[in-house]
């Protein structure tokens, strides 16, 4: 491992007792309200060339054989570290459970729930993280750590020596889904959500295999009991609210899922959940209208479940433009009052800021006009929600000026192979002859997410550019689904090389309080890099600093917060998909930065089964001068 530095001009004064500063990291998303923040300034613009690794820890689960052929299909290192209690807790693709020593790697225990390892699951193996309960005074197995498993059950364990919690028992989260087919498509791979006394789950739904697939529920279970406190059921009943948008009916609809983390609001009691879109994802007909809760940020109380408020960003999504991203809770400045506020992050590249009390845009919305579907049958919405301000983050068309021209014969196939797709724009909708979907379903912004500098005032956003070709054909039923998705989604690509022009990601800097984007740099490390995608949270540190990784590309960059320049780089065994943290345990202690690095089957990076630390030297006498923090 071995920092690559580029410059470091550009510092800012000093501040007095940053040094002093301890900080951990609670929750997968740094904070309940999400935003993968840091208060800690030790490792700053002036310093961070010196890092080193501190620790590497490898847990052995990456890859798994029988004899006849690998049953991990399609791993995912994904989870992103919590500390508890002095215990640094991660998952493995298997969802294990490991607790390590945070300044030394050490391994304190294990957890294995013992998933069979000849399973199949709709989803690939993977776990996000856990959540942690720290209980009062008197609660026994306090603080206890949750896991949410492929297997759909939920797990408390106690979090200093990794044994099930007595008066648990793990819970069935298959029990009152419906419809349920097939167990196996109703799985979590996020952590849950704990406010007060209640851990709250959703569910990751086979949403593209049948139209009829579960529908999404979260519910909220005791922390103590396991027993169930409430349900909110994001496909209405009928004669609930809601139900009047699906003009023919929810029988032959599902997903409308919440398979992202729920952030929360814990002063006011709030939970904000990031539903995804209804099944199928790319045919409509069974499901005509607009379609809610799917596609949309809605609020609940958390005691009770109930509804406070929902915005939907997508009216009957035909693009699988789920909502990935966690919100993000945050405060902007209006007429020198902080407001506050939740930041709603899109596949569609769209940036929607509404007030978090009640879901009023904070910046103007439009609906604007879209393209009308050409498919028999169905039935897409005329028009969308478009945030006037912040700007989209990545572009919304690809023309036949964007087209990659490396080598004539590469622009040349790409230019034939656009003109034989239905080329709209945005929200051009699945046909049968084949369309170009740009932003493509993995984004703009996924469930990387984003974080946010409360000082700077901005957030970092990772967004993705490239496009799919989605074509339909009829399945030869005269009833309910009518049409299927053709051969998956097709990455508009010659010869595995994408037709749209580099970067093919970026790292983007939206100012929160203008809505203006303060800069945009491409992902991309060196020569033959083009900036790939990558589904890697950010960090974002008071030291002025935000990491941010790479997925076929195995590299953490570092970026200056305020120009966006990538001021070094930390090479890695493995792609980073799990986000980076940051913490220091002791104001005599150094600060840390750790990642997950262990690849990812689907984006072809190269894998592994890493835990890497990295920290300044020992000695106190690291060159540089610490930045202001505010």
């Amino acid at each position: 491992m071995r920092v690559l530095a580029a410059a470091f001009s550009l510092l800012a004064p000093a501040v007095g007792g940053a040094e002093e500063q301890t900080a951990g990291w609670p929750v997968t998303e740094g904070l309940p309200g999400g935003g993968r923040y840091s208060p800690l300034a030790d490792i700053h613009t002036g310093n961070v060339d010196q890092l080193e690794q501190a620790w590497v820890y490898r847990y052995g689960d990456d890859d798994y054989f029988d004899g006849r052929f690998p049953v991990y299909r399609g791993t995912s290192s994904e989870s992103t570290p919590i500390l508890v209690d002095g215990r640094l807790i991660f998952t493995t693709p298997t969802n294990r459970v490991i607790a390590l020593e945070p300044e030394s790697g050490t391994e304190l225990w294990t957890f294995d729930p013992g998933l069979a390892r000849n399973a199949w699951y709709a989803n690939m193996w993977t776990n996000r993280g856990v959540a942690v309960w720290h209980g009062r005074p008197n609660d026994a197995c306090a603080p206890r750590v949750f896991l949410t498993t492929l297997d759909a059950r939920l797990i408390a364990l106690d979090a200093r020596t990794g044994e099930r919690c007595p008066g648990f028992a793990d819970v069935d989260l298959h029990e009152n889904v419906q419809p349920l087919v097939d167990p196996r498509q109703f799985s979590l791979t996020s952590p849950g959500t704990v406010v007060d006394d209640v851990i709250i789950v959703g569910s990751s739904v086979a949403d593209w295999i049948r139209a009829d697939s579960p529908h999404g529920v979260v519910r909220a279970f005791d922390t103590r009991s396991g027993e169930l406190r409430w349900s909110f059921h994001t496909i209405p009943a009928e004669n609930d609210p809601g139900f009047e948008t699906w003009e023919t009916g929810t029988a032959q609809a599902g997903a409308a899922n919440v398979w992202s983390t729920v952030t929360a609001d814990l002063e006011r009691g709030l939970v904000f959940l990031p539903v995804s879109s209804a099944s199928p994802d790319h045919y409509g007909g069974t499901r005509a209208g607009a379609n809610l809760y799917s596609d949309s940020v809605v609020a609940l109380d958390a005691k009770t479940g109930k509804p406070a408020w929902h915005f939907q960003t997508v009216h009957h999504d035909l693009w699988d433009y789920d909502l990935a991203a966690p919100p993000i809770l945050i405060d902007v400045r209006r007429d020198e009052r902080d407001v506050p506020a939740v930041v709603v992050l899109t596949k569609s590249s769209l940036v929607f800021v509404l007030h978090r009390e009640t879901g009023e845009p904070l910046f103007p919305v439009e609906e604007r006009p879209v393209p009308a579907s050409d498919v028999p049958g169905e039935l897409a919405w005329r028009t969308q929600p478009f945030p006037v301000r912040p700007p989209p983050l990545s572009s919304h068309r690809i023309t036949e000026a964007d087209l990659f021209d490396i080598t004539p014969e590469h622009r040349d196939a790409c230019s034939e192979r656009l003109a034989k797709l239905r080329n709209d724009g945005i929200y051009t909708p699945p046909s049968l002859q084949g369309s170009l979907v740009h932003p493509a379903t993995g984004g703009g912004a996924n469930w990387s997410g984003g974080a946010f500098d409360p000082f700077r005032r901005l957030l970092f956003v990772p967004v993705n550019n490239l496009g799919i070709e989605i074509t339909l054909v009829p399945t030869g039923r005269d009833t309910g689904e009518r049409y299927r998705l053709d051969g998956g989604h097709v990455l508009f690509a010659h010869d595995g090389l994408p037709c749209n022009r580099p970067p093919w990601g970026r790292l983007v800097a939206v100012d929160v309080d203008n809505g203006e984007i303060a800069w945009s740099v491409s992902t991309s490390t060196g020569p033959g890099d083009y900036g790939n995608s990558s589904y890697q949270p950010p960090l974002s540190t008071a030291g002025g600093l935000v990491f941010h990784g790479g997925t076929s590309w195995p590299v953490l960059r570092i970026h200056h917060a305020t120009t966006g320049e990538r001021i070094g780089t930390l090479e890695l065994p493995a792609g980073a998909h799990g986000g980076a943290i940051s913490y220091k345990l002791r104001p005599e202690a150094r600060q840390f930065v750790v990642v997950a690095a262990g690849g990812h089957d689907a984006l072809g990076s190269p894998k592994g089964d890493y835990v890497i630390a990295w920290a300044l030297p020992e000695a106190d006498d690291a060159p540089g001068v610490p930045p202001n923090s505010h």
